[in-house]
């Protein structure tokens, strides 16, 4: 089951950076990504009334459920979306992948999980293998202050999304349902995000053209209500810092897909980071420690 929830994650994630390019341009990217998570958010409340799942919780359990919208449901993606406009794809890709180390670092701060042996091995070959993918993008790359400007905005998300797995950890101690903690933090979410639509002042827009509709639709149903559902749970049942391995993996398929849609060719380095990504897998998957840090 775990394999699968992986597999899932990946293969959704990974194609969802296709279908964000066709949200940009027409509509300005708060109100799309607030368009997404208000779609999820709708069809998530309808799961848990048909399934009866408890929504009742005390205020303490609300505030944590405010902290995982601002940070895994409308800022987080907010944040990337502007950051994507200032880098390359490829890049984006490489800097969130900084969320493997950040989370390892804040669970050994906050819940004194010491990463092992393997699991810093596993993270450090899938970010050589995103590096090796990424290469000639980075190789090309003309720094500027719109460059620094995207980067930061990038390494901000990342500690927004790494963050967020932190408030996702402490409810699942306080054994709360995932289901619950996913519509309530996309309720919080899409509160926030139609606030900053308001005080942004920008007007409201919206694009009838199919791509921006089915691109919306994905992003919403399977990107979003699905994609949460198997990476929470799978955050759950093997902790942030493998969880967040998926981090690693999804760019390989955006990649893939860029390959079929964009055109793009691969290279001797692709090859090499696709190999570092496998071995990385490897490593950061298996249940037998190598060894824990002391």
């Amino acid at each position: 089951m775990t394999a699968i929830l992986f597999i899932v994650t990946v293969l959704i994630w990974g194609t969802t950076f296709y279908a964000i390019t066709l949200q940009l341009g027409d509509v300005h990217p708060i109100q799309s990504v607030f368009y997404r998570f208000s779609i999820a958010m709708v069809v998530m409340w309808a799961i848990v009334i048909f399934r009866k799942v408890n929504v009742r919780y005390p205020l303490k359990t609300h505030i944590l459920f405010f902290f995982l919208g601002l940070l895994l449901f409308s800022l987080n993606y907010v944040v990337v979306y502007f950051g994507t406009r200032h880098l390359v794809s490829g890049l984006v890709s490489i800097i969130f992948s900084l969320i493997i180390p950040l989370n390892i670092l804040f669970y050994w701060i906050f819940f004194n999980d010491k990463p092992t042996l393997g699991l810093i091995i596993g993270s450090m070959l899938g970010l050589s293998g995103i590096t090796a993918l990424f290469f000639e993008d980075i190789f090309g790359l003309n720094v500027s202050d719109s460059v620094i400007l995207g980067a930061s905005l990038t390494l901000l998300s990342a500690f927004m999304a790494s963050s967020g797995n932190v408030v996702a950890h402490l409810l699942k101690v306080r054994d709360i349902n995932v289901f619950s903690c996913n519509t309530w933090g996309m309720t919080y979410g899409s509160l926030l995000l139609f606030i900053a639509v308001v005080i942004s002042g920008e007007p409201w827009q919206f694009s009838f053209k199919p791509e921006y509709i089915f691109s919306l639709l994905y992003l919403s149903l399977a990107g979003t209500v699905i994609a949460f559902w198997t990476y929470l749970t799978l955050l759950q049942r093997i902790g942030a810092p493998r969880a967040a391995y998926v981090s690693v993996v999804f760019p390989l398929v955006a990649l893939l897909v860029s390959t079929v849609y964009e055109d793009l060719h691969w290279s001797l380095y692709k090859i090499l980071g696709v190999i570092l990504i496998v071995s990385g897998n490897f490593f950061i998957v298996q249940k037998r420690a190598i060894g824990t840090l002391k």
